[in-house]
């Protein structure tokens, strides 16, 4: 067996550790995107029926009828938008991925 020279020990040590990172951090993603508090408080949600926009989609997720993928993009993408409007464009990118996936689902509107 050939010995590992300590150059390619640290280079696979990095890949490990960088993956392991970008692993968690997708996680936490999803447990934030599960959680409606969060949402609201991220995507700026003020109104009532802006509220009651993230609970549907929180519940559509949890229950299976939203893939959790589709929620988890909409919401890293909003997240890269002014604050302001946040919550328009993670309601337009919902529709586009889903509609993109093939899924009939409609959300409450605001």
């Amino acid at each position: 067996m050939k010995k590992m020279g300590r150059r390619a020990f640290i280079a696979r040590a990095v890949a490990l550790a960088c993956a392991g990172a970008l692993f968690q951090r997708v996680s936490a993603s999803a447990s934030e995107a599960l959680d409606p508090d969060i949402l609201k408080m991220q995507l700026c949600a003020k109104t009532e029926l802006e509220n009651a926009f993230v609970d549907d989609v929180v519940d559509k997720a949890k229950d299976g009828t939203l893939p959790i993928k589709i929620l988890t993009t909409a919401y890293r993408y909003a997240l890269s938008k002014g604050r302001s409007s946040r919550l328009i464009y993670f309601k337009n990118c919902l529709e586009v991925l889903t509609k993109r996936a093939g899924l009939k689902i409609t959300f409450k509107s605001f």
